[in-house]
């Protein structure tokens, strides 16, 4: 956004009045450069109370219609004593002190472009009727009739100027504006006023200002206000720290100034820094850090612990709990307080039953520097490691999990679903089998199944009775493991022919 002041403005040869003169005289407008002129149209339909503005431009001429109310009697006579060629230069004198003051076409639309033909077609509300005010190559003519049936419709024909540049600059300052804005047919406007804000609040239109907003960036300066008229930059002063609450903030504000008006901005920035300390304990992490940032700098700044005092930023080493600003006073009033660096967990402190802190960097410099509160360091042990000790316990941990691996485990048997048809038909063959043969096992309760393991058997042993034990008559499962080589085989020999299951039972129990 061009925001430089630049009031190197050419005199028209139409009006024998020095513009350049009025303009530095103009003290309540500031323009950015002679492209800011279509702004200044704009605004001046927002003002009229147009819902909707149409904006045309183009190489040779510029058009704004707007369904405003209309330019009121005293501003079409205004415009009409400044194009008129047979007024006195003393009369022209006062009409553009008029202008400065009216809601007409702003001073910098008639006198930026240089103009070479003015039209103006109008319909006002405040007095019935319609008007047409031309003005072409020195020749002026008013009438009582134009083609429009509401609002206005000014058309500027001028070649000496850089259209694209007036573009660019519509689309920077009305992108905030909250009505129909149209720039050659395309919507432009209705932007937010402060794109993502970590915090936000609209000001209530008062004696000051008719709105506005306040907003904390994610990062950056600490505090943005804007207070913008009909949502278009129009002043742009740069406040500085106030009170230890508004830094480097830009205010566009067409009034002056004043003590009270910055009183008045300070009390939405209190509610804004209070919202702020409501929030921080269900804040991420970085959100917590910028809110400790903006507050401590407001309390660095200014002395004031009330809004430190209104939330509990100071954590407990190795402890879920915190602490506000009101209790550490009240523990350093009893002795001093203890506190390890924040952000340093492998760190190993000797507490000795001690209440202690982790402290960051900022909550130690604010804690100490600012605040004065006795807080006392404590230094890391220093532990002595035996590296014969670490190398016993690395190889022993190495060695278990290798007799882990070799040892059997208890296998649980794969389901259906997890088999194929092969192995699903090979079970089957094989259950069949040991039915008929209850001699294998010594016993008719044995039910073959798969385990998923990789062992140089391929079959888990199952625990037969010995000659004279009773027979166990609860079910007993004979797993297989099929992963192994021969079980594989056997899966692919039972498919081709059933019969083969004679010739791997056998193998598979050994």
């Amino acid at each position: 956004m061009d925001m430089n002041i630049n009031m190197n403005v050419t005199q028209h040869p139409l009006f024998s009045i020095d513009t350049e003169a009025h303009l530095k005289k103009a003290a309540s407008h500031t323009f950015g450069s002679p492209s800011h002129y279509p702004v200044e149209l704009v605004r001046a339909a927002l003002r009229r109370g147009a819902q909707e503005v149409d904006i045309h431009i183009m190489r040779d001429r510029i058009q704004v219609r707007d369904n405003g109310s209309g330019l009121d009697v005293a501003a079409v006579e205004t415009l009409t004593c400044l194009m008129d060629p047979a007024r006195a230069s003393a009369v022209k004198e006062a009409a553009v002190q008029t202008l400065q003051t009216r809601e007409g076409m702003g001073l910098l639309a008639i006198f930026a472009p240089n103009p070479e033909e003015i039209l103006v077609e109008n319909v006002s509300e405040s007095s019935p009727g319609k008007n047409r005010v031309h003005f072409r190559k020195d020749r002026f003519k008013r009438s009582e009739s134009c083609s429009l049936t509401t609002g206005t419709l000014i058309t500027l024909v001028t070649k000496q100027r850089d259209y694209a540049r007036e573009k660019r600059v519509l689309q920077a300052f009305c992108q905030s504006v909250p009505r129909d804005i149209r720039l050659n047919n395309t919507p432009i406007g209705g932007q937010p006023l402060l794109p993502h804000p970590m915090a936000s609040m609209k000001l209530s239109p008062s004696k000051y200002a008719s709105g506005g907003q306040i907003g904390i960036p994610q990062t950056g300066t600490l505090c943005h206000l804007r207070l913008l008229d009909q949502a278009i930059p129009w002043h742009h002063f740069t406040l500085p720290p106030q009170r230890g609450f508004i830094f480097d903030a830009a205010v566009e504000y067409t009034g002056e100034i004043t003590n009270n008006f910055i009183t008045h901005l300070l009390r939405y920035v209190l509610r804004l820094y209070r919202w702020l300390c409501r929030q921080y304990a269900s804040a991420s992490p970085h959100q917590q850090t910028r809110i400790e940032e903006l507050l401590f700098t407001h309390c660095r700044s200014t002395g004031d612990v009330f809004l430190v005092h209104q939330f509990s930023p100071f954590k407990g080493h190795n402890s879920p709990y915190s602490l506000n600003l009101r209790q550490l006073m009240q523990k350093a009033a009893s002795g001093s307080l203890y506190a390890v660096p924040g952000r340093k967990e492998s760190l190993h402190y000797n507490t000795a039953g001690k209440t202690v802190l982790s402290l960051t960097r900022e909550q130690a410099d604010l804690l100490v520097n600012h605040l004065d509160l006795p807080v006392h360091f404590l230094s890391p042990i220093r532990r002595r490691t035996n590296r014969l000790h670490h190398f016993c316990y690395t190889l022993a941990k190495i060695f278990r999990r290798f007799i882990l691996k070799l040892l059997p485990t208890s296998q649980k048997p794969l389901k259906a679903a997890q088999l194929s048809s092969a192995e699903q038909l090979f079970l089957r063959t094989i259950n069949r089998y040991l039915s008929s043969h209850p001699d294998i096992f010594s016993s008719s309760w044995v039910q073959a199944a798969m385990v998923a393991s990789r062992w140089p058997f391929p079959s888990i042993p199952l625990k037969i009775p010995k000659r004279g034990e009773k027979e166990k008559t609860s079910l007993q499962w004979f797993l297989i493991r099929r992963d192994h080589h021969l079980v594989r085989k056997a899966v692919r020999a039972v498919q081709r022919d059933p019969g083969n299951v004679e010739i791997f039972v056998p193998l598979l129990i050994r």
